[in-house]
């Protein structure tokens, strides 16, 4: 059993439970189990898809955003950190950049 299908379990009980709705179990596990049975090449695959492009560039720019007002990284060395984010997304595969 893998993380993805502990979840799962894990929301399946909260819904026995009555802690969460079946409804938003059944939406959640219905990912998990899928994810259960992918292996890591098939998790990069999906990554590569674009499908979480979006998502991934959205924490990196909070996280730019974050470190700005810090003051660990100035305005300009926060631009290139998403420049070069942005490029690694055209010229990388996640399989390779795993290794």
């Amino acid at each position: 059993m893998n993380g993805f299908q502990l979840t799962a379990d894990a929301y399946r009980q909260a819904a026995n439970q009555g802690k969460i709705s079946k409804e938003e179990a059944d939406k959640k596990c219905r990912v998990l189990d899928f994810l259960g049975t992918c292996d890591d090449e098939d998790l990069c695959n999906m990554f590569d898809s674009s499908a979480f492009n979006e998502i991934a560039k959205s924490y990196m720019r909070q996280t730019v955003k974050e470190l700005v007002s810090e003051g660990t990284l100035d305005e300009d060395q926060g631009q290139a950190v998403k420049n070069r984010f942005s490029l690694l997304f055209d010229r990388e595969d996640s399989q390779r950049s795993l290794l």
